[in-house]
Formats: C-alpha cells, sequence, structure tokens
C-alpha cells in the first residue's frame, strides 16, 4: 500500500525518465555536463520554492518543446493538461523544435518572451523562475572561473544581462515571495557588480541602469 505522506507519486518518476531519454547526449552550453542536470536542478528549485508535483514535473520538461521535438498535445498525452500548458509557457520557441535545429532570432525570442510573462499563471512563473535563477547562477559561478565565458552565448555578456535582469523585475512584483525569484536576483547583483560588466558600462551610470538600456542601443544602432 502507498504511505498516505508520500511526497511524490510514481507520474513523477516517469516524468525524470522520460525526460532523461528525451535530452540523452544533450550538454549544457560549452560544457561537458548532462543537459538533464539543469533540469532535475529546476525541478528541484520549483519543490523547494513551495510547487505542486505537476509543476515540478513542468520543470522537468520545460525544454522538451523547444529542445526535444515534443508538443503540447504529446505531453499532455502523458501528464495531462495543467503540464502541458505550464511547458508552452515556458517555452520561447512557436512550435516544436528538433534537436539542434535552427530557431527564431534570440531577441525576437526574448522580447516576446518577457512581454508575455505579465498575464501567466503562477505555476508557470515558479518554473520559469527555477529555469532562470539556475541558469544566471551558473552563468555567474562560470564567469567567476573564466569571465570571457560570457562569449558562448548569443548575447554575450551585455544582452545576457539585460534579459535576466528584465526577467528578475517582471518576477519580483508577480511572483516577489518566490525563493527562485530571489536566487535570480543574486545572480543578476553580481553579473551588473561584476569587473567585465563595470568595463561595459561608460562612466557615471549605474549598471542596472545601462542594462535597462540595451535594447534602446540596439534600435538606435540600426537606423545609424
Amino acid at each position: 500500500m502507498t504511505p498516505p505522506d508520500l511526497a511524490h507519486s510514481q507520474r513523477y518518476i516517469d516524468a525524470l525518465g522520460w525526460s532523461a531519454e528525451l535530452h540523452r547526449g544533450q550538454r549544457r552550453k560549452g560544457k561537458a555536463v548532462p543537459y538533464i542536470s539543469h533540469l532535475i536542478a529546476v525541478s528541484a528549485l520549483v519543490w523547494e520554492d513551495g510547487g505542486s508535483e505537476n509543476q515540478a514535473i513542468a520543470g522537468l520538461l520545460h525544454d522538451a518543446i523547444e529542445d526535444a521535438g515534443q508538443s503540447h498535445g504529446s505531453i499532455a498525452a502523458r501528464f495531462g493538461e495543467e503540464v502541458a500548458g505550464i511547458v508552452v509557457d515556458c517555452t520561447d520557441t512557436q512550435g516544436p523544435t528538433e534537436p539542434g535545429g535552427e530557431k527564431e532570432p534570440w531577441l525576437l525570442r526574448k522580447t516576446r518572451y518577457l512581454a508575455s510573462l505579465e498575464h501567466k499563471a503562477e505555476g508557470s512563473l515558479l518554473v520559469t523562475a527555477a529555469d532562470k535563477a539556475h541558469n544566471a547562477r551558473d552563468l555567474v559561478l562560470d564567469a567567476r572561473r573564466d569571465p570571457h565565458s560570457w562569449t558562448r552565448f548569443t548575447a554575450g555578456l551585455e544582452g545576457s544581462a539585460w534579459y535576466l535582469l528584465r526577467i528578475h523585475q517582471t518576477l519580483s512584483h508577480r511572483i516577489p515571495q518566490s525563493r527562485s525569484t530571489a536566487l535570480l536576483g543574486e545572480a543578476v547583483q553580481e553579473i551588473l557588480a561584476s569587473d567585465a560588466y563595470r568595463r561595459i558600462v561608460p562612466r557615471g551610470i549605474a549598471p542596472a541602469v545601462w542594462a535597462a538600456g540595451y535594447l534602446e542601443r540596439l534600435e538606435a544602432h540600426s537606423k545609424g
């Protein structure tokens, strides 16, 4: 007989196994680290943030559409509409993307995703916060060892700082009590205070102000 106080069900174990299978052979960007490590970490942060089992399962599967060729329908068939809806909310591509497939331009995806956060449910935001917090903390730890590690990312240090700052600003007013939001904020502060970022910022301008103006500088450059 299953104990009544069991912390997770067989569904969670099944989701962990499927996630590991979907992302088999994938690695963290620029590292010899299995990608499943990120998915497990995100799911753990969701649990620690008071999330439900469905939300923790969505944490395991949050990249299944974007990076593993799945769809809302394929996820819903296994784990239900709530899990599938959260995964869709955490996806910044339009439709499934096969592993290694070409995605839309980075800036288009990120600006669209930022705008969408204002209208998403709290459960989806908990998973988003966990995802971004783990990514940001990973970036910070890598940069402590190698300040040039930012070059492996499409937007580099400047674009990444803008995106993470904007994500944190939105999550801070949508889910201010979230532990993952707090962790993300700490990582953003370390990025903005780093020597590498301060070398980018003109004298007399606060790093956060400079980061917030990233889009305006891109637009001005494209017009000029």
